[in-house]
Order: structure tokens, then C-alpha cells, then sequence
């Protein structure tokens, strides 16, 4: 298996041909409640020519406290990540695996995609935020994305960066507060530790104390 994600990423980062390119990818913005249900990350493909793309890949990281949902296959008896690939045939070979750069998204095979029409959605990606996860709109960026096209000889398309804002409701305001020590070691501008402040500037928890 192992193997075959190699296969895969030389397939479709490999080979990056700067010209026209044969589409471009999109994701709309969700909203995600801390400690809630799952919300989708929709990855849109468009294209003039559908059947022309055989493959796509892409990379993307997650704000703090926000994770890919899983969910249970009974026939499987396994939990597995709650991800679903609409315009993949049977024959493609899909999935997501954890990166450098968080995650990556690849689907893809010898035939076309299955496209119905020319703005499809690639991927659907599960999301969930924990309860302790940290209110705030939040930039997800999708990178590294590529496309390989259905030509004799297969060849690799850069495609541009895109983003999606992820919005975490109903978790905390506040992370933590670092109150200031009072009983933090004590310095003097020389950077020699003395037992306690007398006339004069020193230096604790970081910062410069003026004692007349």
C-alpha cells in the first residue's frame, strides 16, 4: 500500500507542467461547532473538459483543536476517516493520509473521473472541533495541489493554491492566561541573578522593574 501512495504523489507532483492546465479547485467555507457534529470541507473541481482528469492531489492543514471525524465501518469493524470522494469510479484508488503538511488528499486512476457536470465536488472532509477548541474564524490553506490528465503519455498540471475559512463556535474565548510570577529569580542589567530588587533597574519574568 505503501507503495502505491509513492506511485501516486510521483504521478501527480512529479511532473508539474506550468501551461494552461486543465482546471482549477475551490472550497467554501464552514462553521464548526466545539464539541458538536461534523461539518464538510466541500473540494470543488472546474473544468472545461471533465473526462480529461484522471487525478488530483492536494495538501491542507487544520486550526488547533480541530481534527478529521471518523466514523465506523460495521462491515469493517474499524473506524476510519469520514471522508467520501462523490466523482471517483470504482476503479480509482482514494483516501487521505497524514503529511508534512498535515493532511493529503489524492484520488485517481488510468480513466477519467467520473464528472457530471463541470464544477463537482472532489472531496468531502469531515471535520470536528473539540470542546475546548479555541472561538475564531480561521484560514485553511490547500497546497501542493495537482491534477494528472487522461493523455497516452499521463501528464501533471500545477494547480493554485486555494483557501476555505473554517469558523469554530460555542468552544472557549480564552485559551489560558500566564499571570506574572512574583516569586520568579530576580537580575540586574548585568545578568547576574541577586536576591531581590533594591535601587536601580533589574530584570524579572522578562521584563525590566524600576526601583527608586
Amino acid at each position: 500500500m505503501k507503495k502505491f501512495y509513492m506511485t501516486m504523489a510521483a504521478m501527480l507532483c512529479g511532473v508539474a507542467a506550468m501551461a494552461q492546465g486543465i482546471g482549477t479547485l475551490s472550497c467554501g467555507d464552514v462553521e464548526v461547532t466545539a464539541g458538536g457534529e461534523t461539518a464538510y470541507l466541500e473540494v470543488k473541481v472546474s473544468a472545461e473538459d471533465v473526462t480529461a482528469i484522471s487525478g488530483i492531489q492536494f495538501s491542507f492543514g487544520l486550526p488547533e483543536g480541530v481534527s478529521i471525524a471518523k466514523v465506523y465501518d460495521e462491515e469493517e469493524e474499524d473506524w476510519f476517516n469520514d471522508v467520501t470522494f462523490p466523482i471517483a469510479k470504482k476503479n480509482h484508488q482514494v483516501g487521505i493520509m497524514e503529511s508534512v503538511d498535515g493532511y493529503m488528499v489524492y484520488l485517481g486512476g488510468e480513466s477519467s473521473l467520473a464528472f457530471k457536470t463541470t464544477t463537482d465536488v472532489v472531496a468531502k472532509i469531515g471535520i470536528v472541533a473539540a470542546k475546548d477548541a479555541k472561538n475564531g474564524t480561521y484560514a485553511v490553506n490547500f497546497i501542493k495541489a495537482a491534477m494528472s490528465d487522461k493523455s497516452e503519455v499521463v501528464k501533471s498540471y500545477e494547480v493554485a493554491d486555494f483557501a476555505a475559512n473554517v469558523t469554530i463556535k460555542g468552544g472557549t474565548g480564552i485559551n489560558s492566561i500566564n499571570a506574572a510570577d512574583s516569586n520568579a529569580p530576580v537580575y540586574n542589567v548585568a545578568g547576574q541573578r541577586v536576591s531581590k530588587a533594591q535601587k536601580g533597574i533589574f530584570i524579572q519574568n522578562g521584563k525590566k522593574i524600576a526601583v527608586k
